[in-house]
């Protein structure tokens, strides 16, 4: 199988609806207000829910509940109203499209948002200035294993029968099987989903971050590279990596971390992902 194969099909997969898709640019807009945005999110009733939900929960520790869309949006800011907008789509993604697949999305998607968390949480601790945009880069990172377990289901559950049998890692399983890695995947799907280029090149390089030493994004693909391993050591979800996990001393370098700041992060992450428990259950409604 080719990358060109599974391209050809990507149109198959579900993309973000015409109201998420307007989120996106009203909240890229420097010239929108908090009104047009609430005014696009009010469209879609069932999300309008959903994104209060998440606001008032422990992980944005507002000091009161909010009730009205447009003082959610000048407390939090734009982008973090179209990440919560964007993980709604996400879970949707890959909890709602199982069609033949036998993998548990549950802890998939408990992977994805221990690396959302995860990614915030590092950018804030090294001064990124922009944090908001490693959630969603974080959040999004491995959504290549779901567009293969879409595309090819078959594919897919041998590389996760390899992965265990063998303690291996995801990417190793694919080289074996001579597949598409799965990190250029969730790259040509961020980019056909008109997200920023930053969340595109991070998703593509996330196991290769040495491989951008030259790239304006090299901080950040080596963040989402930390995250990756640092939660898949936690055994936070999972992302069907059994072993093989090695961790780039390049990334380290960029973002000029020691151990004694890795076991900082990891203890603050698990605080963390206590808070953001709200984000694995979306689904249900605010009470």
């Amino acid at each position: 199988m080719e990358l060109q194969d599974i391209l050809v099909k990507i149109d198959e997969l579900p993309t973000p609806d015409p109201i998420v898709q307007r989120i996106v640019s009203v909240a890229s807009d420097p010239d929108a207000s908090a009104k047009d945005l609430a005014e696009v999110i009010k469209l879609d009733a069932s999300l309008t829910v959903r994104i209060l939900k998440l606001v008032n929960s422990a992980y944005y520790g507002l000091p009161r509940k909010i009730a009205v869309l447009n003082e959610a949006i000048m407390i939090l800011g734009f982008k973090t109203v179209r990440n919560i907008a964007l993980s709604v789509f996400t879970y949707n993604s890959v909890l709602k499209n199982k069609r033949r697949s036998t993998i548990d999305h549950y802890q998939l998607w408990k992977h994805f948002i221990g690396a959302a968390v995860g990614c915030e949480l590092l950018a804030q601790m090294v001064g990124y200035p922009n944090k908001e945009e490693l959630f969603i880069s974080g959040l999004l990172h491995d959504i290549g294993k779901v567009a293969l377990d879409y595309i090819f289901p078959e594919a897919f559950g041998a590389v996760t029968k390899l992965t265990k049998t063998l303690q291996i890692s995801f990417t190793q399983a694919e080289d074996r099987l001579n597949l598409p890695n799965h990190s250029i995947i969730s790259g040509k799907m961020i980019e056909k989903w008109n997200l920023p280029e930053i969340v595109v090149h991070s998703a593509s390089g996330h196991h290769t971050p040495n491989n951008f030493s030259e790239s304006v994004y090299s901080d950040v693909v080596a963040i989402v590279h930390i995250v990756d391993f640092l939660v898949n050591l936690m055994r936070y979800g999972d992302s069907y990596t059994y072993g093989g996990l090695t961790l780039s001393p390049f990334a380290l370098n960029v973002l000029g971390i020691k151990p004694s700041f890795l076991t900082n992060l990891a203890d603050k992450l698990k605080i963390r992902l206590a808070e953001a428990e709200d984000f694995l259950k979306i689904e249900q409604e605010v009470s």
